[in-house]
């Protein structure tokens, strides 16, 4: 089922006259009846009721020009999209990104999408989940990439992450020799943090899985000199990060995962008001979705 088919189905079901169809078409007659033939050879079902007066849809053909209006005003969106990314030479594209979200995925897809598009200046700035999509919504960002928020009222999103939370703790604790634990698990453990300014979601959300423990875990705030793995390391607590960070943490701590805990991570654009380049770094991001991390930091979990 060619895209040509396709289009001619479409006049034909819009105009409901074989001839003229044909004539919108630039064809003649028959041949315009011989490819609906196909069509309906191909699809194993008939699309018209024809008659010597009168030629109506079929409840299958009725399927198929809904479906089909779609995939021809798709394919001729790509088209023009695909031709504008080719044209283009140049552009300034402005991304908002969370801390975790940078950690998780983004600096490899920075470096790939630089290599093919280097005229595309790119303007990165480390802002909260919550006022990336503030400013994306309001046109401050073409793209933001926050974490654990899955939708946002006026903004599109995908996912391009979902990686698996768990807790770095020191080698010689005795959770290093877990596979995985529970978040419960924590209750006697030091959990180390953000300041509360710093990543205000990741204390709400912290506070809600503390809220049906039993026992609550005591809480260190970190301070602006002090790296999470670091303290971890030297036995001050224990720091909540993600799976795929583990490789660079310090040798003297290991990732424990900790069970049906996930940090998904998505980009967020406006749709009424994306630039080619914009449209083109969003379909990059989206198909790369398996870059690796680059660094590790306490999780910063966002939601709305």
């Amino acid at each position: 089922m060619d895209i040509a088919k396709l289009k001619a189905f479409i006049v034909v079901a819009e105009q409901l006259n074989f001839r003229r169809s044909a004539e919108i078409l630039a064809m003649s007659q028959p041949p315009l009846t011989r490819l609906i033939a196909s069509l309906e050879a191909e699809l194993g079902t008939r699309l018209f009721e024809r008659t010597t007066r009168s030629v109506k849809l079929t409840g299958a053909g009725v399927l198929l020009l809904r479906e089909a209006r779609d995939i021809v005003a798709a394919l001729a969106r790509i088209e023009t999209e695909v031709r504008a990314a080719g044209r283009m030479k140049a552009g300034n594209l402005r991304i908002g990104f969370s801390r975790t979200a940078f950690m998780v995925r983004f600096p490899a897809l920075i470096e790939a999408f630089q290599e093919r598009f280097a005229k595309i200046r790119l303007d990165l700035h480390e802002a909260p989940g919550r006022d990336i999509l503030k400013r994306v919504r309001d046109g401050g960002f073409d793209l933001g990439f926050v974490e654990g928020v899955t939708s946002w009222e006026g903004l599109e999103s995908d996912e391009i992450a979902a990686e698996t939370l768990g807790v770095l703790v020191a080698r010689k604790h005795p959770l290093a020799r877990r596979r995985q634990i529970r978040f419960q698990e924590l209750e006697d453990e030091t959990l180390i943090l953000h300041h509360r300014r710093e990543a205000e979601e990741f204390h709400n959300r912290i506070a809600h899985l503390i809220k049906h423990m039993a026992k609550k875990p005591k809480i260190y705030i970190k301070q602006e000199n002090e790296s999470c793995p670091i303290l971890v390391a030297l036995g001050r607590g224990v720091s909540l990060t993600i799976a795929g960070a583990q490789h660079i943490a310090p040798e003297q701590t290991r990732f424990v995962p900790i069970r049906d805990l996930l940090l998904p991570v998505r980009v967020f654009w406006k749709n009424d008001r994306l630039a080619p380049h914009a449209k083109t770094f969003l379909s990059f991001a989206i198909e790369n979705r398996s870059v690796l991390p680059q660094r590790t930091e306490c999780a910063v979990l966002s939601y709305e």
